[in-house]
């Protein structure tokens, strides 16, 4: 089977469908060395996950101690860091040529977001998988009728719902040194993704990219209005006077690009 199909949406649910298609036995062990092995080679980061637990009946599938790593040239240690995530797959749906995933409900990420140049650590992840998608699909091009036979029906994925509740943004590198306090354990607003791949064939990678490339859109609008209210605040102490607190303001808003 293709490499990039052995990788669930955004290796949060890597392997499990590869998993339940092998066998029903040792199902955790499985998923927890796909999502180890296969998730790095789509993000270029690291990816870590401390335990899964499969009901094959229920279709219901915890995992324990997910880790996602951050690019090179990011300081901050981990993206997303969460200790449980619960999935509940249609069964019905692991003989087809789509896995459908009734719901993914993340609960209690915390995410670390830092800004380099003009971009930040989700957006390069994101492109970083977009690249390596990219990559695959020329790949599949060149094989001939015998290799596709050999490697399989390329398999699709649906979401039917993607949940991230309490979540926390955690600010690094210079928005840490601008931010001071304020800018650790910012609430992440809720997120309810519908209807991923449901419209449109979408392989599990390019499904992983929908999510990230929304939840960047939250993340960084969080962190945008949170540092307009830092303004405002610095704005108030001092009635628009000092000197100091518009030079911190200037360099706030520079972080943006504003």
């Amino acid at each position: 089977m293709k490499k990039y199909l052995l990788i669930g949406l955004g290796v949060l649910v890597v392997g499990i469908a590869a998993a339940l298609i092998i066998g029903v036995s040792n199902l955790g062990p499985i998923i927890k060395t796909a999502t180890e092995k296969f998730g790095p080679q789509i993000t270029k980061t690291e990816v870590k996950l401390g335990s899964a637990d499969v009901s094959i009946f229920s279709g219901a599938v915890s995992l324990d101690d997910f880790l996602l790593g951050n690019p090179k040239g990011f300081s901050m240690p981990s993206a997303v860091e969460c200790d449980k995530i619960s999935v509940k797959l249609d069964t019905d749906s692991l003989t087809t040529d789509t896995i459908v995933i009734n719901e993914i409900y993340v609960d209690g990420p915390v995410i670390s977001y830092e800004k380099k140049g003009n971009t930040d650590n989700f957006k390069t992840i994101v492109n970083n998988i977009k690249k390596t998608v990219a990559s695959e699909k020329k790949a599949d091009k060149k094989q001939d009728s015998a290799a596709t036979e050999e490697t399989g029906a390329e398999k699709k994925i649906v979401i039917e719902n993607f949940i991230v509740k309490n979540g926390k943004i955690n600010m690094g590198g210079s928005l840490l040194k601008a931010f001071g306090d304020d800018g650790v354990g910012i609430s992440l607003p809720d997120i309810h993704l519908k209807d991923i791949g449901k419209d449109k064939e979408t392989s599990p990678a390019e499904a992983f990219a929908i999510i990230l490339g929304e939840m960047t859109g939250d993340v960084t609008g969080t962190v945008t209005q949170v540092s307009k209210q830092l303004q405002e605040q610095l704005g108030k102490a001092v009635d628009g006077v000092s000197e100091g607190a518009g030079k911190v303001g200037d360099t706030i808003k520079g972080l943006f690009g504003d």
